[in-house]
């Protein structure tokens, strides 16, 4: 972000009556009115919700030295044409970066309170939010998650919302530590809400897990981790206020901290893994900005600007995939189709959005559906097992079309056929677990303390 072309300014954004103030560092393009976001792309990211998450502040500090130094940015996306491009986006797009948002509790935790999540109130801000508030999961822990008296208690919900009423931003982006992950809503429901715009921002996600991180959850807070989280920000910025890219983002995690060190479970140790974490979620939230172009919400502002829609992945290359999916369609009604690629993501769109709703391990889903998982997985199963049966045994088509074959015969004589299904079903269960860790789905409930 060149100085030249763009304003930043630092004020405290105030809540008088509980004494609270909260840094808010506001960036624009003089090409673009500060406050219109009709105009131009409006992005607001939260950072340090919770106090002993340093990282998280660590990370919004380093993004601000990085968009007020053209030199610095040149170090993360390079000097040529996709300089020149995140250049573009960057004027027309307007940032809010509130750095700490929870300042009292951070006070606690330095004060070597290190374990210490909730703000100076001893509230969880991240469940104080008025959309499904005040609802507990089984293990709830009120040292973790309370939720306040009343939904909006907090001045720091209150600052927040506050902000978000009067900037009305496209994105809204919180940023956590405790494990890796890229989060859409919902995080009270199991499943992405089915809009158009929900949709866009979940492939934007897979983007940057397939360039970013790797080991990322990607998908719905509520399904995802295996638990569901009531009173969120982001739920509530989706739902109530209309954000159309309303996002969590969990940047860093060490499963092997004891429970007791906090430090280490929430924060990289040594420069080195600082260094790493810091630079990767920097790209991370640079790409972020690069795929505004992406999406519906966000385009028009670029079209009026000239751009193209895509050209970080390539224009021709995505219209080429889009017209192949058209054409497979065309030659199968059915739908079959390809599967998703190395690319992942564009495929699943040209697919259409029918086949992403359906696939319960993306965290896709119908509001309202009785497809869960759990019929996914045994839909999975039984046809995992089917594939693998002779072509002519019963019950499949293939072969010589008969429904008794000789070597089926031969298996019931030497009575094989328990061995064949036993042997089966063990191949189905090691295709969904592999198809789980490929995904990156957890197997048990994530412990309340590493929660967002």
């Amino acid at each position: 972000m060149p100085c030249q072309s763009y304003g930043l300014q630092t004020h405290w954004q105030q809540q008088h009556h509980f004494k609270l103030s909260m840094p808010v560092a506001h960036l624009w393009s003089f090409r673009a009115t500060t406050n219109a976001c009709i105009c131009c792309a409006c992005c607001a990211q939260d950072f340090g919700e919770h106090g002993r998450e340093f990282i998280s502040s660590e990370l919004g500090l380093k993004l601000l030295q990085v968009l007020a130094d053209e030199q610095q940015l040149k170090q993360y996306v390079g000097s040529g044409k996709r300089l020149a491009r995140l250049t573009a986006i960057l004027q027309q797009t307007v940032l809010k970066i509130l750095p700490m948002e929870n300042t009292h509790g951070r006070d606690l935790v330095e004060s070597g309170k290190l374990c210490e999540r909730k703000n100076g109130r001893g509230v969880d801000t991240n469940r104080n939010w008025d959309i499904d508030w005040g609802k507990k999961e089984k293990d709830y822990d009120p040292n973790e998650e309370y939720p306040g008296k009343a939904p909006h208690s907090e001045p720091e919900v209150q600052v927040l919302l506050a902000l978000a009423k009067e900037f009305k931003p496209h994105v809204w982006l919180n940023v956590h530590s405790g494990m890796y992950a890229l989060f859409t809503p919902y995080d009270h429901k199991p499943h992405v809400p089915n809009t158009t715009d929900a949709r866009a921002a979940l492939r934007m996600l897979q983007r940057i897990k397939e360039t970013i991180c790797t080991e990322c959850v990607v998908g719905s807070g509520g399904h995802s981790v295996g638990y569901l989280a009531h009173g969120t920000a982001t739920d509530y910025m989706f739902e109530v206020l209309g954000v159309p890219m309303p996002f969590t983002w969990e940047i860093y995690g060490d499963a092997t901290a004891s429970f007791d060190d906090c430090f280490k479970m929430f924060n990289p140790l040594g420069q080195d893994n600082y260094d790493r974490v810091v630079t990767m979620w920097v790209k991370a939230l640079l790409q972020l900005l690069e795929l505004l172009p992406t999406h519906p919400a966000t385009w028009p502002v670029f079209k009026a600007a000239g751009m193209d829609r895509d050209s970080s992945r390539g224009g021709e290359q995505a219209q080429a995939a889009k017209q192949r999916s058209q054409e497979q369609q065309q030659a199968d009604p059915s739908g079959g189709g390809p599967g998703s690629t190395a690319d992942g993501a564009p495929d699943k769109q040209q697919q259409g959005e029918q086949q992403q709703e359906k696939d319960g391990d993306e965290g896709v889903s119908r509001r309202g559906s009785n497809n869960d998982s759990s019929s996914s997985r045994t839909e999975a199963a039984e046809e995992t097992i089917s594939i693998r049966r002779a072509p002519g045994s019963p019950g499949v088509v293939g072969g010589n079309g008969s429904s008794r074959s000789s070597s089926w015969g031969v298996l019931r004589q030497q009575q094989l056929l328990p061995l064949l299904v036993g042997l089966g079903g063990m191949v189905a269960l090691v295709y969904l677990v592999t198809r789980r860790r490929s995904e990156g789905l957890p197997y048990a409930r994530v412990p309340v303390r590493t929660r967002k």
